[in-house]
């Protein structure tokens, strides 16, 4: 990814983020931007240039149809990538390049080094959950909200 590109999709991923957690009922819609806002400067401080965080888009031909964010982490299994985000463009959705971008992934995680990936998907991202576990990935965890007012 190009600055230039890391510039549109910090923008993009802050407003789309904040409109995941408004609609997981995790933030006031009236507060979600600026939350998101902070959440994205405090994890890339150096924006693109911020150390084991891996930016990528996918391309067919000279048309962008994907980005990609992974990060580094070290965890009690050993060195892992952490997947924050992967976005097929709109247009290009259910043409396999969300299956194309994750087998991608596990190339560029197994070349540097790391022995797994794990990943956060909203429980309503029913398109997202199905890619995963097509994938091979397994739910470790699910967490679960009742609303009460």
């Amino acid at each position: 990814m190009t600055e230039e590109e890391f510039a549109i999709y910090r923008e993009h991923l802050v407003l789309a983020y904040a409109e995941a957690k408004v609609q997981a009922g995790n933030w006031p819609a009236g507060d979600a931007e600026r939350l998101s806002e902070e959440a994205h400067r405090t994890l890339l401080p150096g924006g693109l240039a911020t150390p084991a965080h891996h930016f990528y888009v996918a391309r067919d031909d000279d048309r962008l149809v994907g980005t990609l964010w992974l990060a580094e982490r070290d965890g009690d299994n050993g060195r892992s990538a952490y997947l924050y985000y992967i976005e097929v463009a709109e247009a290009e959705r259910g043409k396999g390049y969300g299956k194309a971008m994750m087998a991608a992934l596990e190339t560029e995680v197994t070349a540097l080094g790391l022995d797994s990936i794990q990943l956060h998907v909203f429980g309503d991202n029913t398109t997202a959950r199905a890619l995963y576990r097509d994938a091979g990935y397994a739910e470790t965890n699910v967490v679960m909200s009742k609303r009460l007012r």
